[in-house]
Formats: C-alpha cells, sequence, structure tokens
C-alpha cells in the first residue's frame, strides 16, 4: 500500500500533491453524506412546530446556519493541513483529550448510520407486508434482519478503502436526488398542493417564537453532526477555498432540501412523522411501490458509507490501531450498530429525538471553542508535528495529555445549552426563543476558552500560546515553512518511526 493511501486511511496529514479531489467531488462527497431517509424524519420533527411555508424558511435557514458553525471550525485548518477533525481538536483538549472527540465522532457517524439501516429494514418490510409477501406477524424480525444485511452491504462496498467510498457515494447521491425529487411530486399530486400549504403544524407551541426557534434548533443540531464528516472530506481538497461552497451547499443545501419532503408528509398526512412510505404504498399501487423500493435499495447507502468511513478513520487515530487492516477496523466499527440495530429496531423514534439533541449538546460547544482557538488565540497556526505525537514533547500535550481550560469551556458550553433547551423533554426557557440553544452554547464555550487561555496558558507558555513559542515563531530560518512542508514532515520524519508505524499492506 503506498505512503498517500496509508495516510488517507490512517489520518495522517496528506500532501497537497496527494489530495486530488476538486470543487465538484467535494461538493459531491458532502451531497451524497447528506441524502438518505433521515431527512424524512428531521422535516417531521419540524411539522411539529410550522406549517409547509414558515416550516420551508426554518428547515433552508437552520440548516445554513448549522454548517456555517462547521465550517468555521473544522474546514481551515484541516483543508489547510490536509488533516481530520479528530486530529484538529488535540491544539484544543490535549493529545489525550481528543479522545473525547474521537468517542463524538463515533456516536454521531455510527449513530445516523444507525438510523438509516433501521429505517430501510422497516421500508423494505412495508413494502414486502403492502404487496403480500410476507405476513404482518414477521414484520419485527424482518426490519432486523434487512437491517443488518444492509450494514454488511455497505460494509462490502467500502472494503476496498477511503477512495472507493469517495467514487461511489456521489453515483449514490444523485440517484437519491433524483428519486427524493420523485416522491416529493408524487406526494404533491396525491394530497394537492392546496392540501399541503393549509395543513397545520401537527403540536405548536402556542408562542410563534417558540416555534420558530425549535425548529430551526432541529436543523442546526442535524447540521452539527456534520463536523465529524467534514475533516474527513476537505483534507483531500488542495485549499480551503476551494472546498467552502462545495461543503456548504452539499451539506447545508443537501440536509435542508432533502427534509423539505420530510415537512411536507408531516403536515399532509397524519401520523406519518415526515415518512412518505406508507401512504405513498396505499395510494400509489405498484408502480410507485417499485419506485419506493428503487428509491429504499438505493437510499442511505452514500451517508451510511461515509458515516462508517468517518467512524473509522477517528477510531484508528487510537494508539496501535493502525495495526488492523482496513476491513478488519470497519467490521470491527460496525458491530454495536449491528447490536443495536438487531435488538433495538423498534425503539427507533424516541432514540432520534434524543439523538438530534446530543448533536447539538455535544457539537455547538466544541465548534465555539475551534473557532475561538483558530481565529482568535492561534493566528490560524497549527504546529502539524505537535498534532501527531502523542508525549510530553508535544506542544498540545498540555498536561498529562488533558487541556483543563478545553474541558471547562466544554462543559460551560453543555451547561448553556441545557440551560436552555432541555435535550430529553425539548421543552425550552427564555430565552431560547430568540437566540435557540447551539449558538449560545457555542459562544459561551469560545468565551471561556478564550478567556481561560489568556489567563492561564499563554502566560506560562502551555499549548503553543504566548509569546515567543514555536507556534507564533517563522518555522524555517526565520520563514514560515509551506503548508505542505510541515505536513509533510510530520507525515514522514520522526512522527512515522516513534508514533505511527506502519500496518502491513492489506
Amino acid at each position: 500500500m503506498s505512503n498517500s493511501k496509508l495516510a488517507e486511511s490512517n489520518g495522517w496529514p496528506l500532501l497537497r500533491s496527494e489530495r486530488g479531489f476538486g470543487k465538484v467531488a467535494i461538493f459531491l462527497a458532502a451531497f451524497s453524506a447528506a441524502m438518505a431517509t433521515w431527512c424524512f424524519t428531521i422535516g417531521g420533527f419540524v411539522a411539529y412546530y410550522l406549517k409547509a411555508i414558515p416550516g420551508t424558511y426554518a428547515i433552508l435557514a437552520g440548516s445554513l446556519l448549522g454548517i456555517l458553525m462547521v465550517v468555521l471550525a473544522t474546514l481551515p485548518m484541516c483543508a489547510k493541513y490536509g488533516i481530520d477533525s479528530v486530529v484538529a481538536s488535540r491544539a484544543q483538549l490535549g493529545t489525550r483529550g481528543s479522545y473525547v472527540s474521537l468517542i463524538l465522532v463515533y456516536a454521531s457517524a455510527m449513530g445516523w448510520s444507525t438510523i438509516l439501516f433501521i429505517y430501510k429494514g422497516r421500508a423494505i418490510s412495508d413494502l414486502l407486508v403492502t404487496f403480500g409477501i410476507m405476513p404482518q406477524q414477521y414484520y419485527g424480525p424482518a426490519v432486523a434482519i434487512i437491517g443488518v444485511l444492509a450494514i454488511f452491504l455497505v460494509l462490502k462496498l467500502i472494503r476496498k478503502g477511503p477512495e472507493y467510498v469517495r467514487s461511489r457515494g456521489p453515483i449514490v447521491a444523485v440517484m437519491v436526488a433524483v428519486m427524493s425529487l420523485v416522491i416529493l411530486l408524487l406526494l404533491v399530486q396525491r394530497v394537492g398542493v392546496n392540501g399541503v400549504l393549509d395543513a397545520v403544524a401537527v403540536t405548536p407551541y402556542s408562542d410563534p417564537a417558540g416555534n420558530w426557534a425549535s425548529a430551526i434548533e432541529v436543523l442546526v443540531a442535524s447540521n452539527l453532526s456534520w463536523w465529524a464528516y467534514t475533516g474527513s472530506i476537505v483534507r483531500t481538497s488542495p485549499s480551503a477555498r476551494s472546498s467552502l461552497w462545495p461543503i456548504v451547499i452539499g451539506f447545508g443545501l443537501g440536509v435542508g432540501l432533502g427534509s423539505l419532503t420530510g415537512l411536507y408528509t408531516g403536515v399532509a398526512v397524519q401520523n406519518s412523522g415526515g415518512d412518505p412510505t406508507a401512504f405513498l404504498l396505499s395510494q400509489g399501487g405498484v408502480v410507485v411501490g417499485f419506485v419506493m423500493l428503487a428509491f429504499l435499495v438505493v437510499a442511505n447507502v452514500g451517508t451510511a458509507m461515509m458515516g462508517i468511513y468517518a467512524a473509522s478513520l477517528a477510531v484508528r487515530q487510537l494508539p496501535k490501531a493502525d495495526k488492523f487492516s482496513w476491513k478488519t477496523t470497519i467490521f470491527l466499527v460496525s458491530v454495536p450498530a449491528m447490536l443495536v440495530v438487531a435488538l433495538f429496531a423498534n425503539s427507533a423514534e424516541s432514540f432520534f429525538s434524543v439523538f438530534l439533541a446530543f448533536l447539538g449538546v455535544a457539537f455547538a460547544p466544541i465548534c465555539g471553542i475551534q473557532i475561538a482557538d483558530w481565529f482568535l488565540l492561534r493566528k490560524q497556526r497549527y504546529d502539524v508535528r505537535s498534532l501527531f505525537v502523542l508525549d510530553k514533547s508535544s506542544k498540545y500535550f498540555y498536561v498529562g495529555g488533558f487541556n483543563i481550560v478545553g474541558f471547562i469551556s466544554f462543559a460551560a458550553g453543555i451547561a448553556m445549552y441545557i440551560y436552555l433547551l432541555n435535550p430529553v423533554t425539548y421543552v425550552y426557557q427564555e430565552p431560547f426563543q430568540w437566540i435557540t440553544a447551539s449558538f449560545p452554547s457555542a459562544v459561551v464555550s469560545g468565551v471561556v476558552y478564550t478567556l481561560g487561555t489568556r489567563i492561564f496558558l499563554a502566560p506560562r507558555g502551555i499549548g503553543g500560546y504566548g509569546r515567543g513559542t514555536a507556534s507564533d515563531r517563522p518555522s524555517v530560518k526565520g520563514q514560515r515553512a509551506s503548508d505542505e512542508s510541515v505536513a509533510g514532515a510530520a507525515a514522514s520524519s520522526s512522527v512515522n518511526e516513534a508514533q505511527l508505524t506502519l500496518p502491513s499492506p492489506d
């Protein structure tokens, strides 16, 4: 296996010459991850609070606001140095503290993937029952079996490696987008335009501002989960500037547009929860049934591929984890999803609402910390070698490998979020209806981190902060080294020898 492929599989920094993804490829990779049947459920949540037209505005606004936070927190440094989001977080949380980021990435990526596999199992089982192929009594076991088989299908597709993931994902994305449009048109045809526009929200609050804030927060929290995916995608692009709009449009508008079908279904079809499958099957007969079957077979594959890839890439940051082959890694990473799909498929609805809140609680604070660190404290520079050296010689070792200031800031952001919005009951208190929960959480974390760093870390030169540290000095004879030279040094010099032992070729 070549060094560039090893770097890509193990999360090591990619040289600019090894980054072959242009604007179109980045957009398709992001769009293929964003377009999935989870969008139906996201739109269905918005239908609880708003009618079709205001709900459309809230979905698009929340999607773009959420991806804005992610872009500011991850895109500049990940594209500049060819690293992923977990590696980038070592500068704020410490070389060992970044394992928290790893857990968040794994939980987010595999949480989404698990939901998708359950939904795929349910939808295909619905088709089998509707067409009389399978008795209703076998519905529950069929959901579990089909969901687990879908996991093995995705594993088979991605076992050839990350390049195969990204080359096949865009094909799936285009197919899903086309079929999503067909489903939306079928829905409108069956219920009529007025049937969608005149339908009321399912269970709105009495306060209009609370409804707007709740709807926007659903989309902001959903898009914050792209923190786990963005780094793994943009690290293959030669520059942050070329990745900006492809990521914003691919992720932000991808989720937004996909969620509109769920919104319109949620308000127009009672008790649908945003999922048009059962309604269209009952209304459309065999032709619509085959369209839905084609959609359900293809849908979620691209997203699940990117999810398992992102989770596997994060896990391979663990010490000695890169000794496992790529095939072994993706299988081990997927085992928990298999167990959840097999044993708890009937709990997807309650799990999904809590999972959405978890995304906001977890990723809003870390976005705020990284934005403040990159733009206000580090002058948009990392010491790349220190990101990959995990012992005391790393600038990001802090105290025992943990940055206490980073964790206090993280906790402060979580406290702010929970104060404004209960993540389990989704009950809010003022001033949530005016400022939502994710943005205040990010701001509080960023402010606490900035103050803590300037008061406690910078005066002591801890963490690469403060005057006269190597983080602020030119790195090569008074001149700033090029990004490629820095990344190359990290990937090919003593870091490889001391910390990044190359595994045997697959």
